[in-house]
């Protein structure tokens, strides 16, 4: 019987499962390939350009280019000079499950999330006086499980070194600053809308103490 696995997500609701120990495409122990399409390049304003802060602002209902990461990529936020202001990222994983993200801005130093957000609902962000902010979004992409590694990258169907890995963490609860409960991979070969890009993961089902956890990660932290 051939294995049927989701192409489609639905904002409507949460499909997160609390100590998932099983999918229908992961072989327990076995190297699981993502396929993460031809994402774009990395925009610092793909979300937001030029946004002014001189007062504190509420900016709602943003949509990620999903189709160019299946599973979510990372934001970025950076100031057009010196400002500290708390910025608050809210939305959604590719499961639909709800998640928020916290920054503190670091003048005109990029700050780079952690977190894969598939869909983004509302930008929260006090106010430093004579100042804008970019919003965009990075080369992290978000995975579909929990991984404990990444093997090998491959490019338009050709092998590559792996790149940057970073696992979820089992902290529970999670909270506004933890990295993504399933990790974040930053591919060796750099997105550009084009290339095919993938990699092979080794999953983990493992839970927590608590025996929160499994393939889905802890629950995300939202506000």
């Amino acid at each position: 019987m051939t294995a049927r696995t989701a192409t489609f997500y639905n904002r409507r609701y949460n499909a997160y499962v609390p100590a998932m120990g099983y999918a229908c495409d992961v072989i327990h122990a076995a190297p699981h390939r993502v396929n993460f399409g031809a994402p774009a390049a990395a925009d610092p304003d793909g979300i937001l350009g030029g946004q002014t802060i001189a007062e504190a602002v509420t900016v709602t209902t943003f949509l990620l280019d999903e189709a160019d990461a299946p599973f979510g990529r990372n934001v970025t936020v950076v100031a057009n000079g010196i400002a500290t202001s708390a910025v608050t990222v809210n939305g959604k994983d590719y499961l639909g499950q709800p998640m928020t993200e916290s920054f503190t801005l670091n003048g005109t130093t990029p700050v780079v999330g952690v977190k894969a957000f598939y869909w983004i609902d509302s930008v929260v962000v006090g106010a430093t006086a004579d100042r804008t902010i970019d919003l965009g979004f990075g080369t992290k992409f978000g995975l579909p499980y929990r991984m404990q590694a990444a093997i090998i990258e491959t490019v338009d169907g050709d092998d590559a070194a792996a790149g940057t890995f970073v696992s979820g963490v089992l902290t529970d609860p999670q909270t506004a600053t933890t990295v993504d409960p399933r990790g974040t991979y930053v591919p060796t070969t750099t997105p550009n809308g084009t290339k095919i890009l993938g990699a092979v993961f080794i999953p983990n089902s493992d839970v927590n103490a608590a025996g929160n956890g499994g393939l889905h990660g802890i629950a995300h932290y939202s506000a």
